[in-house]
Order: C-alpha cells, then structure tokens, then sequence
C-alpha cells in the first residue's frame, strides 16, 4: 500500500512538473476587458476584434494589445471602439482628415493601384472631402451626402465617367478620382469603372472624413455599395444613382434588377 501510495506522488510531482515547464511556452490571448479611457470613451476589446477581421486576426482578443492598437492607430483612424457606438456614432466627434497612411482601409481601398496612383486618388479627393467637413461640421451625415452629391454629379456630368466593367482601374478609386492625364481645362480625365469602382472611390472619402463604413459585396460580381450605420440607421450610399443617399432597406427595395 504504501508502494502504490509513493507511486502515485511521484506521478503526480511529474505531471506537475512537466504541466509548469509547459505553460510558460505557450501563448495565452488575455480575456477581453472593457477600457473606459481618458477620451470618455469605452473600448470593448471582444468587439473591436470581432468588429475588425485585420485586427482579429493579428492579436486574437489580446485585450492589451488590443488597447495599444486603439489608442496609437485606431483612435485616430476612428475605428469603433464599442457596440454603443453603432448607435451613437456622432458621440465619437469628427476628427481631422485620415492621412495616407493611417486609412485603415487602404489595402481594400488601393485594389489594383500602385501606391502612387492611390496617392493621386487622395489628393484629389482631398478638396472633396475639406469641404464636407466645412459644409456639415461635425455631422457625419450632412458630410457622406455632400460627398456622394459631387461624385454623382462627377460621374454623371461635365463630361462624366465611362461606364466599363474591365480595363485600368475599372474597380479601384482612380475609376473616379487620380488620373494623372488632364482635359483641355485642366481637370483630370477619370479612368472609368463600375460600381466596385464608384464605390471605393466613395470609400475613400469616407475613410478620410473618418466615416466607417462597409463595402457590401465586395470582389463579387453583384450590385455594391458603401453602408454607414449611424444612430441605429443603415443607409446605403450609390453615386451613380439618385437620390443618391437613402435607407439600404428602401435602396434595396427601389432597385430590385440590380440586387444580388
């Protein structure tokens, strides 16, 4: 008996043993944690993964890291930090334009441009997006439908952007925006594009003005367009029709032929 008991001491110290020299080797992604910050703002880190594939798929739900990333990139690139946010996203404040390099979206955004011509696509959508903000200040709103009023009127008018569904940067902003080439009066011949097109030139405004949205559909072969959520409201925003701006279950509804 008392054999068998020392065996099963020695066993159980071994287990032990080789459980504490395990452990430290490998990774364990901390719980996620609520951070109420000095902003006033509250980060819920299982959202912010949840809510933002790249993030997730960086840090998992390491809430620290996590909480680094929102206060050093996605604070100033205006991501969402909680649920709460979806329904109140004026109480984020409207910052200033998103520079170049911190739109969390330009790898979606840049599709097939080199980054000089999405550079080109910046800096001319740049004055679009300076005076929505002077337009609508601190209305994210008033500011994605003073947006998507010039692009409408870009592509439809004077001279307009040729539709086409293939070719240079058919599907990517500079089908609106960044052409280096110019018409006689100086302003940039577009490229041409489709709806992909349109919509991440529409994108890229938005993620300048700091506006999130999503593109629907993306890299599909289907009807696509931006969605921004404010106050509970989705709206879907369409530059090639009008009214351009409207409630995505009533855009959805009015253009049926076009609808996945």
């Amino acid at each position: 008996m008392r054999n068998k008991l020392s065996k099963i001491i020695k066993m159980t110290a071994a287990v032990l043993l080789v459980t504490a020299l395990i452990l430290p080797m490998t990774s364990v992604d901390t719980h996620a944690e609520i951070f109420y910050l000095q902003t006033g703002r509250r980060l819920d880190t299982d959202f912010y993964a949840n809510y933002y594939p790249d993030l997730k798929a960086k840090y998992g739900y390491n809430a620290h890291k996590l909480l680094d990333h929102y206060i050093n990139y996605g604070i100033f690139e205006r991501r969402i930090p909680s649920a709460y946010y979806l329904y109140n996203m004026d109480a984020l404040g409207v910052g200033d334009v998103t520079p170049k390099e911190l739109l969390y979206q330009r790898k979606s955004l840049r599709k097939n441009c080199t980054q000089s011509e999405f550079y080109n696509a910046y800096d001319e959508a740049y004055p679009i997006v300076m005076a929505a903000r002077a337009t609508a200040p601190n209305n994210m709103y008033g500011q994605m439908c003073y947006v998507a009023n010039v692009l409408y009127n870009r592509i439809n008018f004077n001279p307009g952007v040729r539709y086409k569904t293939s070719g240079a940067h058919y599907n990517d902003p500079c089908s609106v925006f960044g052409n280096v080439d110019k018409y006689a009066n100086g302003t940039r011949i577009p490229y041409g594009g489709d709806c992909a097109g349109t919509t991440r030139a529409m994108g890229l405004c938005l993620n300048m003005l700091q506006i999130p949205y999503q593109h629907v559909n993306e890299n599909t072969w289907k009807q696509q367009w931006c969605k921004v959520t404010i106050n509970g409201k989705s709206y879907a925003i369409d530059p090639y029709l009008t009214p351009y701006v409207m409630e995505e279950s009533y855009y959805v509804r009015l253009y049926p032929p076009f609808m996945p």
